[in-house]
């Protein structure tokens, strides 16, 4: 009734690849958010209100 799914070594490494894309480009925003600059920080504060 119940069949065993028996995965290839390359199934098993598809969700350790995406894992590691994920977790790399989660940390490279963290890292970006973390080093913005003041200045950069207030001028996109304040993107919405200016008129240009």
């Amino acid at each position: 009734m119940w069949k065993r799914i028996e995965y290839m070594d390359w199934q098993t490494l598809l969700p350790q690849i995406g894992f590691v894309l994920f977790a790399i480009a989660f940390l490279v925003v963290i890292w970006r958010v973390f080093k913005i600059s003041k200045q950069d920080l207030e001028r996109t504060r304040r993107l919405p209100l200016e008129d240009e």
